[in-house]
């Protein structure tokens, strides 16, 4: 890990945080900055801060995975192919939220191994704005995803998926098919490692509750279901903990599925997609997003089909 130790001067004392580090590596984006501060790759003193912090003479800024984040600053044409690819999914927008059809494999945000996510461009879908993150989809989930334009909006909206008002409806294709047409899932769940991986568990002694609602759509080829999944409850991994514990885990998740979970001539994509999104905005008004099916999808579900 290659990293950068330096101690501030009496020269720039009382100077911003991102100000500073300017100074030192001029061709840093402030949006690196941003992003490097709330993975506290750079602290000041060993402690988390924020780009506007003023720092004093004698305190210490130590910036980490040095070589990290020079690479993602200079990774710009990844970075704006992406930008341009949530610009083409805008589903919906008005002054309070933006809504995206986020595809398969893009990280809502992401963590040191992650290239670059969306939250690192949310400066740059429209000029002049910087939205929020509202919540999340797993990487390999595609589907509606909103963002806030700003952090009251984001405030209430959070709020409107904790207390659980907000209509959530996914898609799925399952390797396996549920004994019942319709039905509900409710078993509590905990985060383990299990083998040095973190999985999602079923654990009847787990204060975290989580209940998903499940209906199948069609019956298709090579025991595959075609389903529709309300979570009521919002746990990581939720939905594919759940189905992978009624032995038909999401087709494409081997996570949870192991081998069971791929078929023959079906692509090894987790076949998960948020479809629809239902809530009130601030200003009482309520919406419905939908997001299309990504074509891999549909496509498994063409090659699926039973002959009429």
């Amino acid at each position: 890990m290659s990293q950068s130790i330096t101690t501030i001067s009496i020269e720039d004392n009382n100077i911003r945080l991102d100000r500073y580090i300017r100074r030192i590596f001029p061709d840093l984006k402030q949006s690196t900055i941003e992003k490097s501060l709330r993975r506290r790759l750079i602290e000041v003193d060993d402690c988390k801060a924020k780009s506007s912090d003023r720092v004093y003479y004698g305190q210490t800024i130590t910036i980490k995975y040095l070589n990290y984040i020079k690479n993602t600053n200079s990774d710009r044409k990844y970075n704006q192919e992406l930008v341009n690819i949530l610009k083409d999914n805008i589903l919906y927008e008005d002054k309070y939220i933006l809504a995206v059809n986020k595809p398969t494999g893009v990280i809502v945000q992401g963590g040191i191994k992650a290239k670059v996510s969306i939250s690192d461009l949310l400066d740059r879908i429209r000029e002049g704005k910087i939205f929020k993150i509202v919540h999340r989809l797993d990487k390999d989930t595609s589907g509606v995803i909103i963002f806030a334009h700003n952090a009251n909006v984001a405030r209430y909206l959070m709020e409107e998926f904790k207390e659980q008002r907000v209509k959530k409806t996914y898609l799925a294709l399952t390797s396996g098919i549920p004994s019942k047409n319709k039905g509900v899932i409710d078993y509590p769940l905990i985060k383990k490692c299990i083998s040095g991986q973190e999985k999602v568990v079923v654990d009847k002694y787990s204060p975290q509750n989580a209940t998903t609602r499940f209906s199948i759509i069609a019956r298709l080829e090579q025991n595959v279901a075609y389903v529709k999944l309300q979570p009521i409850t919002g746990r990581t991994h939720q939905l594919r903990a759940h189905l992978a514990c009624i032995n038909c885990p999401i087709l494409g998740d081997g996570k949870y599925g192991g081998k069971k979970a791929f078929v023959n001539g079906i692509a090894n994509k987790i076949h998960l997609h948020s479809y629809s999104l239902s809530f009130k905005l601030p200003s009482n008004k309520k919406v419905t997003i939908i997001a299309p099916l990504p074509e891999n999808f549909k496509k498994s579900i063409e090659v699926l089909y039973p002959p009429s």
